[in-house]
């Protein structure tokens, strides 16, 4: 499968671009390489690639998800691909963008254009809320026994004493610059023909409707920031770069709440080391151990067990105990833990230790081995 291209590479543009200059350079891509307008081989598939660039750019939260995880965001529950032209949550229609082409007279480019923009913006004002994307660090214990967190998270909601409508007492009267369309039209005499806009009203943002009186309690915003606190269920066996998500959470939108998306980091452990569900540490044995065999006890998430260490066990030496490493994140049973055996040199000998080392290298086998080598 083909990499894919960087988006801002495909709009022209340099890294973390602002979503002005998305909007500015997506519209004269679109004019050049949209279908219906040019038939040149491959101009619909770079159109299509324009497209999807520009849904992920022009939307906030998918470019901040975009500039940190690069395509890997893609993976984030709630992600949706666009699908075609003007599906999949593009915020405008093609059909009707381009259903006045013929030639370019009275409705040229300016007309076509300011439809798309007119139609964006008043979708934006029944749109779904932004998702929240927040951090949670939790102890290698958390992670792998699960736990519950208390969390406080900052997110927009509509005004309770407007219902949102940004009016005192919720009354609404008819915008006296649009007449209640919510848009204007501007016409513009050029010597190719008469290039007509259409905008979203300023006045009344594009609804049509506006206060008779503001709310006191939102400054006729119709949102407000609120804190809340949230208990958070973490399931035993998450991992770093594992996320969360709490459905209806988020930013609340004209048309629906978005959701609350935690993504979890783990701290690392002064004896463990995680891969997976299995996890690995060393322990040091002495000589006599090693070589004699002995029985230690080795720690474990769920405190120490007895270890069998046979006579003539080798340093580096890997022992498994079964089911003593994490829990399975979505399935039954346990990762396993493995141990590995470091024999240790004494550096300081005592006197007594000193002869009766002395005493077993002339026993030892090993200096006869060697000479054989040679």
């Amino acid at each position: 499968m083909p990499e894919k291209k960087d988006y801002y590479e495909v709009l022209g543009l340099k890294k973390g671009a602002s979503i002005e200059e998305v909007k500015r350079a997506y519209k004269e891509l679109a004019k050049k390489f949209h279908p219906d307008l040019n038939r040149e081989k491959g101009a619909e598939e770079k159109f299509k690639e324009i497209l999807e660039a520009y849904q992920v750019l022009s939307d906030s939260e998918k470019k901040a998800n975009y500039d940190q995880y690069g395509h890997a965001f893609e993976g984030f529950q709630g992600y949706q691909r666009p699908e075609g032209f003007g599906t999949g949550g593009v915020d405008f229609d093609f059909e009707n963008i381009f259903s006045n082409i013929g030639g370019f007279g009275e409705f040229g480019f300016g007309d076509i254009f300011g439809e798309m923009f007119g139609q964006e913006q008043r979708q934006r004002k029944k749109s779904r809320g932004s998702n929240i994307r927040m951090e949670l660090t939790l102890s290698f214990e958390e992670a792998a026994f699960g736990t519950e967190k208390e969390i406080t998270i900052e997110k927009i909601e509509n005004c309770k004493a407007c219902k949102g409508t940004g009016a005192k007492d919720g009354e609404l009267a008819k915008c006296s610059q649009c007449g209640g369309s919510g848009r204007i039209r501007h016409a513009q005499r050029t010597p190719f023909g008469v290039f007509a806009t259409e905008t979203a009203c300023s006045k009344c943002q594009g609804t049509g409707r506006i206060a008779k009186r503001s709310c006191p309690e939102c400054k006729g915003e119709g949102k407000i920031i609120a804190r809340k606190t949230l208990k958070v269920k973490i399931p035993a066996g998450i991992d770093s770069g594992n996320h969360l998500r709490l459905e209806g959470e988020g930013n609340e939108g004209t048309a629906g709440t978005g959701d609350l998306y935690i993504i979890i980091f783990v701290e690392k452990h002064k004896l463990f080391k995680r891969d997976g569900t299995d996890i690995f540490t060393e322990i040091p044995v002495s000589f006599g151990e090693a070589a004699l065999g002995a029985k230690i006890d080795v720690p474990t998430l769920k405190g120490e067990v007895t270890l069998n260490i046979p006579a003539g066990t080798q340093t580096g030496t890997i022992f498994r105990l079964h089911e003593k490493g994490i829990k399975k994140l979505e399935a039954r049973g346990f990762g396993d833990e493995f141990v590995k055996v470091i024999i240790e040199t004494p550096k300081e000998l005592s006197k007594k230790e000193k002869e009766l080392f002395e005493e077993l290298m002339k026993e030892e086998k090993s200096r006869q081995k060697r000479k054989g080598f040679f």
